[in-house]
């Protein structure tokens, strides 16, 4: 095809697109008016002066965000960024975002825009200089701007100072906004949000420099702080799919070449983990109760022992975008059928390389709580020495994994608390993490430490709008269960044995993708650390069993106590590829929203003989019960 022919496609392809957006755009309430409708903007990368390597990522997170703020609060259509992508790839345009002002004339011919978003991000000694201007294509004139302005780098990479470039911009273009699109710009953005966009840029960027494992690693991480950004979970894909091919590239001409070009891909892959592991830290969060527990009282020397309750729980967003990239090189590898020959088939647990980038990696915690009485007097201090760790393991079809293993529920004693120094109301203090101040190690993403709210108590009856059912709830520590399984009929969901009444009695089983999108709105599948909170405030797993379930209902003498009115029921299982159930009675199974891997999520189960909870991994085409936590 003539390079003309395949501008026209992407034209083409890119006509669907603006007409999408510009349809979605007047459903908006940010805007009165026509919101700019007409334009047809193309947003590019800011060019950057001054920044290294490591600060590129900046400019991607830029242009990112007045994409999406301008499709939100306007009329206007916007330029797909991966379809602009691909235009400017056909052309072989350089990247460096310097254009001419005939080069933005050429771009907006081929994209079919009016006008042209530009900017430009200079660093300087002490603050980052930030302009933008949006010109019309066919007049050349300038038709709003941002004169140059310093900003720090926090308000870069917060998108405050963005944000508030594009209020001034969408004024400029004549965009009259309301109330509440004035609110949302002015208010900081939520921070997983951020945390999801700026991984994103640093993946597109890492992509533009020829580091792939790097990219692909920063895409699934996007996609699994944001599922909703749709970018991140499409690039992902695409460059998964690739990896995993086993192909290298047109350049490689023969096997020792298709080699060589695997043991660098290899490389890299051991280069970017090795480096991640040295400067990232697994994101854990410490919970401890406010319940503060009474032990053996000493008359002779009139003290008390006292305690609390804590439970360290591992983020898998750490591990999971990790695994899931070097499965998908490992993939990769073994679509070549030549890693035999090639002396790697022992890889990764064998690398290329000296750096041993996937050795066993623990992160230890000293944390020292003070317990204080009313008048503010440290009267008990203690330190938990608490950690967890990482490891590469193997899935049974021996795809590789990252195993992460945390302690269970540990009790931290005050011995020997003065009994005269004892109020009413005392309080929990953590005055450090490690040595250093405790907020330090929680903006710094290695630990978070919050409080479970003691108590446990009957909440608010759920009352799901979808189709009217209600359900009962309990409050348990600081979390809000459904304590009833979910009967909301929805995708690949069944009643037990086809029979309605079972889901009268037991809920419905879903298979994992429908449980992910089943719980009513404010309300979501439960993570594994939610369900691991719930075992460690109850007692821990080795009991959670007994006291979760029902009082009736399970086989063979295994009823369970229901302490906290949880009254987890023995729904039994449904294997959606064969058709049939089975244990109805004699095991009870609930999903998790958490994957030990790419093809196994995590889930609990109770056996009417035990009193364990036991959670395992299992394919996602089983279906279990359903449990909702809220928002």
């Amino acid at each position: 095809m003539s390079t003309a022919g395949r501008f026209k496609g992407c034209v083409a392809a890119l006509a669907v697109v603006l007409m999408a957006a510009g349809a979605l755009a007047q459903q908006t309430p940010y805007f009165t008016g026509d919101g700019g409708k007409g334009i047809r903007l193309v947003v590019l990368e800011p060019s950057g002066n001054g920044l290294s390597k490591d600060e590129q990522w900046i400019l991607s997170l830029i242009q990112g965000s007045i994409t999406g703020d301008f499709n939100n609060y306007s009329g206007m259509t916007i330029i797909d960024r991966q379809n602009l992508e691909k235009v400017l790839g056909e052309w072989k345009e350089h990247t460096s975002g310097k254009y001419s002002d005939a080069d933005y004339i050429r771009i907006g011919n081929l994209t079919n825009a009016s006008h042209m978003l530009t900017g430009n991000i200079s660093k300087t000694a002490s603050a980052f200089m930030v302009e933008f201007s949006v010109t019309d294509l066919q007049s050349g004139e300038r038709k709003a701007s941002c004169s140059p302005k310093p900003v720090s780098l926090l308000a870069l990479e917060n998108l405050s100072a963005v944000k508030k470039a594009t209020y001034t911009l969408l004024r400029q273009l004549g965009v009259d906004l309301t109330d509440a699109a004035l609110t949302e710009l002015k208010q900081t953005e939520d921070m997983a949000k951020i945390q999801a966009e700026t991984m994103l840029a640093r993946g597109i960027t890492a992509q533009r420099q020829g580091t792939e494992v790097a990219a692909l690693s920063y895409f699934f991480q996007a996609a699994i702080l944001d599922p909703s950004l749709a970018e991140a979970v499409n690039r992902s894909s695409v460059m998964a799919a690739n990896i995993s091919s086993g192909n290298i590239g047109a350049d490689v001409r023969n096997d020792i070449a298709w080699r060589k070009a695997w043991v660098e891909r290899l490389t890299e892959a051991e280069q970017f983990f090795n480096n991640f592991n040295k400067t990232e830290s697994m994101p854990y969060t410490l919970y401890y109760s406010d319940d503060i527990k009474q032990g053996k009282v000493d008359y002779q020397t009139e003290t008390v022992n006292l305690s609390i309750a804590t439970t360290l729980i591992a983020n898998d967003r750490w591990a999971r975008p990790m695994e899931r990239a070097l499965q998908a090189v490992y993939d990769g590898l073994d679509a070549t059928k030549r890693k035999g020959e090639w002396q790697l088939g022992n890889w990764p647990q064998r690398g290329v390389t000296n750096l041993n980038a996937f050795a066993t990696r623990k992160q230890n915690f000293s944390v020292v709580f003070e317990l204080l009485n009313n008048q503010n007097k440290i009267i008990g201090r203690q330190t938990l020495q608490t950690g967890g760790s990482w490891e590469l393991g193997f899935n049974q079809n021996y795809r590789p994994t990252v195993q992460i293993s945390v302690p269970e529920g540990k009790t931290l004693n005050f011995p020997n608390v003065n009994a005269n120094d004892i109020t009413d109301k005392m309080t929990i203090r953590v005055a450090s993490v490690n040595g250093a101040d405790a907020g330090i190690a929680a903006k710094n993403g290695v630990l978070q430490i919050k409080t479970f709210i003691k108590g446990i108590t009957a909440g608010v009856a759920l009352k799901d709008t979808r189709d009217g059912k209600s359900y009962r709830t309990v409050i348990v520590g600081s979390q809000t269960w459904m304590a009833e399984n979910l009967n909301y009929q929805t995708g690949n969901s069944k009643c037990y044995g086809n029979d309605a009444s079972n889901c009268a009695k037991y809920g419905r089983l879903y298979d994992w993708p429908t449980a992910l999108k089943a719980c009513p709105v404010g309300w979501h599948l439960p993570s594994d650390g939610e369900w691991s909170m719930l075992e460690n405030v109850i007692g821990g797993s080795s009991t959670a069993g007994t006291k979760l379930k029902s009082k009736t209902g399970w086989s063979n003498n295994g009823n369970g106590t229901d302490d906290i009115g949880f009254s987890a029921l023995s729904g039994g299982q449904g294997n959606y590829s064969g058709g049939s159930f089975s244990n109805a009675g004699s095991e009870g199974t609930w999903w998790s929203a958490t994957e030990s891997n790419a093809n196994y999520p995590l889930y609990r189960r109770m056996y009417d003989y035990y009193g364990n909870v036991f959670g395992r991994d299992d394919v996602k085409t089983y279906q279990f019960s359903v449990r909702c936590v809220q928002d």
